[in-house]
């Protein structure tokens, strides 16, 4: 436990932070590949908010690939300048609050931050808050999170340009009638059955076929049953890798596609109906899933 818990939650300061730009040679051996991003070094802009407390930080991350994580981390910094002097107690208070006041620097709105680099950043800086605020209660995230009232909950968010669709007052509900199994679900996540998870490492668009190959096995020996290709490279080789994909994991497993927004609206349709006899499970491409 975090020596801060001896302190109010209103004593704790954000006092500074620290930001690193971090980023992985994946490229190296292909890992990352696809048909939009051939040669993607993994990166992430790394955030510390550090507070009057020595052995209380948290830590964000924002993800992203090469170069273009130096933007992400200079644009967390400067959202981060805007976490300093304030209190864990008054940020967490009203989280939604929290965010729209994070977003509302006038000379950063026209570059962001709810959308593109400052987006990213924003993200980093926001991600570290919510692991400093369950370092302080000695919770992982996701408790904090299902530990929380609707009321609670629906409070950190910023509803103001989805109201057209859900209200507040809409969420709450929506939530309350969940109420009676939400027991039950935090049981299953207890128990580590509460999200599936599927691997995109052995369909990376770069890595040979017999690599590929060896990769599925490896992770059908761990349990893993759904799989994630790349595709959108030429259709030929997207037929040939899916056919060597279904031949090692089965028709009765997932098996998904991704194209990386290299395809428009129509050239997905067409490459699907082509890809369509190795029962993909969904693509995603440009805009949106084809389901």
């Amino acid at each position: 436990m975090a020596s801060g818990m001896k302190r109010p939650i209103h004593e704790i300061e954000i006092v500074g932070f620290e930001t690193y730009d971090l980023r992985f040679p994946t490229s190296l051996d292909a890992s990352g590949s696809d048909a939009m991003n051939p040669a993607g070094d993994y990166s992430a802009a790394h955030v510390r908010l550090k507070t009057n407390i020595t052995d209380l930080i948290g830590h964000g991350i924002s993800f992203t690939i090469g170069r273009g994580n130096g933007l992400c981390t200079a644009a967390a910094r400067m959202v981060a300048e805007r976490l300093v002097g304030k209190t864990l107690g008054e940020l967490t208070a009203n989280m939604g609050k929290t965010w729209r006041y994070l977003v509302s620097d006038s000379q950063l709105r026209w570059v962001g931050p709810e959308k593109g680099v400052m987006h990213l950043g924003l993200s980093a800086c926001v991600n570290a808050l919510w692991d400093l605020w369950g370092r302080y209660l000695n919770k992982p995230v996701w408790k904090l999170v299902s530990d929380m009232t609707p009321g609670e909950f629906v409070a950190c968010i910023d509803f103001r340009y989805i109201r057209d669709a859900i209200t507040p007052e809409e969420a709450v509900t929506l939530l309350k009638e969940q109420e009676p199994t939400k027991k039950e679900r935090i049981r299953i996540a207890e128990m580590n059955q509460a999200v599936p998870a599927y691997t995109t490492q052995a369909g990376w668009l770069g890595f040979s076929d017999e690599r590929m190959i060896e990769l599925i096995q490896e992770n059908l020996a761990t349990g893993m049953d759904k799989f994630k290709l790349k595709v959108g490279g030429n259709i030929e080789d997207d037929k040939r890798r899916l056919k060597i994909a279904r031949e090692v994991i089965g028709y009765e497993r997932m098996l998904m596609v991704d194209a990386n927004q290299v395809w428009g609206v129509q050239e997905a349709i067409d490459a699907m109906k082509q890809l369509a006899e190795y029962k993909p499970t969904f693509v995603l491409t440009s805009l949106e899933d084809f389901r």
